[in-house]
């Protein structure tokens, strides 16, 4: 059941929240290449990525594509195999944020930046919604597997199938 909810109504709801405020940054920022402050240490400065994380491979666009693409799938194969309770909400915001960022670059050409962290000047990292996901299923996952063998002995953990 879980399961179902993350694939039917979690990734999508994802997806679309990733989107719209995509384009939400695309039209409202459009011509403006300013910082727009939010709240200390986080603004809005809209950035278009055609590479990856940082804009290495910027340079590629369609090895990029084929790759996120196959990340995708591969992340989607995962998702159906899985016979973990903790790990379908993980997987399913990785996959989210992946799908919508593929989905992106594939409308645009590149991946939309619209959230900048540090200072005004000289922002650490621009990103989006969609990284924020990946991040959060990220630590859901690693967080998850080394919370669910906390307080266990190294027997016990050896194990467990």
């Amino acid at each position: 059941m879980r399961k179902a909810f993350v694939a039917l109504y979690l990734v999508p709801i994802l997806v679309a929240i990733d989107l719209g405020t995509k384009f939400w940054a695309l039209e409202t920022m459009k011509g403006f290449w300013g910082a727009i402050p939010l709240f200390p240490g986080v603004s809005l400065r809209l950035f278009s990525n055609p590479g990856i994380s940082f804009g290495l491979f910027a340079g590629s666009p369609w090895p990029v594509t084929l790759v996120t693409a196959a990340m995708t799938a591969a992340l989607a194969v995962w998702f159906a195999c899985s016979k973990s309770d903790r790990e379908p909400l993980a997987i399913g915001c990785i996959m989210a944020g992946a799908a919508s960022n593929l989905i992106d670059r594939l409308l645009n050409g590149a991946v939309t930046d619209f959230l900048s962290f540090g200072s005004l000047d000289a922002p650490l990292f621009t990103n989006n919604l969609a990284d924020i996901w990946i991040t959060l299923g990220v630590i859901l996952l690693f967080g998850g597997a080394f919370l669910g063998r906390r307080g266990t002995s190294p027997l016990a953990r050896s194990e467990r199938p």
